[in-house]
């Protein structure tokens, strides 16, 4: 598959604005009352691509920006936990995009809750123990409503950029 210098350029800017969007959300995490959760603004991208009919592109920007975080800002075990949790929102929100009944909001909504899911299992796996599988309800709830907001703004920013052609 040939990519485009244009594609590419595209993928690098949107890559660029996830691990800015990551590093602000790790400043804030420290206000937030449940460790472990954060809003998903990098979620937003891998979502304007997807919707655009950029599935591999999105694959590629989220698995770099996971990469990336993970050398920068977090460990191994963090790597570990962030690339579980988008593997298992990416594939569930690709398959609820193919499945076409689902706007953005909704797909954002099911990719919220299943990258919880993902970090909950890498977790339990991680310690030996599904004991963390008891907060999988919290972390659902917090998934569906980080889905909504980041759906939301995606929804905004994709009514805005849709007219240009700028994933092909």
């Amino acid at each position: 598959m040939k990519v485009s210098v244009k594609e590419l350029a595209v993928m690098g800017v949107l890559t660029a604005a996830a691990m800015i969007f990551s590093y602000v959300e790790s400043l804030f995490a420290a206000f937030i009352p449940v460790p472990g959760v954060k809003l998903g603004l990098a979620t937003v991208l891998i979502l304007l691509a997807i919707d655009a009919g950029g599935e591999w592109q999105a694959f590629v920007i989220g698995i770099v920006r996971v990469l990336l975080s993970a050398l920068l800002f977090g460990n191994l075990m963090s790597l570990g936990i962030s690339s579980s949790g988008f593997l298992l929102s990416f594939l569930f929100m690709l398959y609820l995009k193919r499945l076409g009944k689902f706007s953005i909001i909704g797909i954002s909504l099911g990719g919220g809750a299943a990258h919880n899911l993902g970090q909950l299992i890498c977790v339990s796996i991680y310690m030996s123990s599904f004991l963390m599988m008891r907060y999988l309800f919290l972390f659902s709830v917090f998934g569906v409503l980080t889905g909504l907001v980041t759906g939301f703004v995606c929804k905004l920013i994709y009514e805005r950029v849709k007219e240009y052609d700028w994933l092909s």
